[in-house]
């Protein structure tokens, strides 16, 4: 039988034989959804990331302030000089530079179970703020979602976060050390967490330095229907099971909001630093960290901004005596401690013994000296402290030397 029979008798079985139609499984990617949501995806070898990029013109306002001014708020910690403030540039730093950065996880924790499923930035550039936010579609993609992060963002060396030193670095941080064989290197960075900031300066007015609260208090902003942090997680799981993009758009746009409201910050909080604060707390909390950054005389100005009515106004005194004190403005030191003697307050111990220190090993009058080194014991005695026995046996060591040295003088003043 030659080839042409042959394959005519096996034709009706060979259609038999072949396999019913199965339909073609969808791939995980559906790139109309996502760009429903303003969703770009950005494949990476075997897996994939989304990208949400939103600009924004630098004379749009959030809250108080327009994001023009983020430029001028660089120029102006630019002129007085100063580097290492923590809320200053640096020297080679513009606006440009700031890279404001906000996470998304699905929990609080710091293990390394704990993944970070969105990492929003925002940045100026040119005549716009540029927003990104990159999406973790599963934890197959990992790869791809930092690839992309990073690739884009070579540089991170003025990070601008929300406590972000405690939670959003240090978790970035342990992801990228279980990829990191797969990933480019993390570059080095600089920090500026607002949140510190935020607590220094608002904790006499907020109940709490969430970023809501400030937002509300400080910023003049209030959201609406907005989807809060805490559920985040929740909304990224549903989506891990349904696979719908839409699910989590309202955690891209909590995020988003994140970020302008950084911008808004750091505005507000170099504003208030560079014209000395908008009420008395205010002022003697910036002078505090401008001396803490040994910036003197910028503290000793803001100190002096602390009105004779507020409660922190005693200390504020006392504090600006001790650093005229260290930049051996010693007159004026020793009338600020005299003034706080006299206040009778709290740090009336703490006056009398500067007082007692320097009309003993200054200017030798030991007879004043022996007088506030009493008084300052019975103004001690008064207060309700748990280190007053201790205290009080300085104070007698105190007496006993100055006794010593009197000799035979009895008359102290008074």
């Amino acid at each position: 039988m030659d080839i042409q029979k042959k394959l005519q008798r096996l034709k009706p079985h060979i259609n038999r034989s072949q396999p019913e139609e199965v339909p073609v499984a969808e791939p995980d990617i559906s790139e109309k959804e996502w760009r429903d949501v303003q969703g770009e995806v950005l494949t990476f070898e075997e897996g994939y990331a989304v990208r949400r990029r939103k600009r924004y013109a630098i004379s749009h306002n959030h809250g108080c302030h327009a994001f023009k001014e983020l430029g001028n708020i660089i120029d102006v910690w630019k002129e007085t000089g100063v580097e290492d403030h923590p809320l200053a540039p640096g020297r080679d730093q513009e606006a440009e530079d700031l890279l404001f950065l906000d996470t998304e996880t699905t929990g609080l924790s710091h293990g390394a179970g704990n993944m970070i499923f969105m990492i929003g930035t925002a940045r100026l550039s040119g005549k716009e703020i540029i927003v990104d936010q990159y999406f973790l579609p599963g934890p197959e993609h990992e790869i791809a979602f930092y690839h992309h992060f990073l690739r884009d963002k070579t540089s991170l060396h003025a990070l601008v976060t929300y406590n972000g030193k405690a939670f959003d670095w240090p978790q970035l941080k342990t992801r990228h050390t279980l990829l990191r064989e797969t990933l480019p290197s993390l570059p080095a960075f600089g920090h500026f967490d607002l949140l510190h900031a935020s607590r220094r300066l608002f904790k006499h007015e907020l109940a709490s330095c969430k970023l809501g609260n400030v937002e509300e208090g400080i910023l003049g902003l209030s959201r609406e229907e907005d989807t809060p942090g805490y559920l985040a997680p929740m909304y990224y799981q549903d989506f891990l099971s349904v696979g719908d993009p839409s699910i989590v758009e309202g955690v891209f746009q909590h995020n988003e909001q994140d970020l302008l409201s950084l911008i808004t910050l750091y505005i507000e909080l170099s504003h208030r630093v560079l014209s000395g604060g908008g009420t008395s707390e205010e002022a003697y909390e910036i002078a505090r960290w401008w001396r803490d950054t040994k910036h003197y005389t910028r503290a000793l100005e803001a100190y002096g901004e602390v009105n004779e009515q507020s409660d922190c106004y005693e200390q504020a005194l006392y504090e600006r005596g001790h650093l005229l004190k260290k930049t051996n403005r010693h007159a004026d030191s020793i009338a600020l401690f005299q003034k706080v003697f006299e206040m009778q307050g709290d740090l009336a111990p703490n006056a009398a013994e500067a007082l007692a220190i320097w009309y003993e090993h200054h200017k030798k009058d030991y007879g004043r000296a022996y007088h506030y080194s009493k008084r300052g014991q019975c103004y001690q005695n008064q207060l309700r402290s748990s280190v007053r026995e201790a205290k009080n046996d300085a104070w007698e060591h105190r007496l006993q030397r100055l006794r010593r040295k009197l000799g035979n003088e009895v008359s102290f003043p008074g």
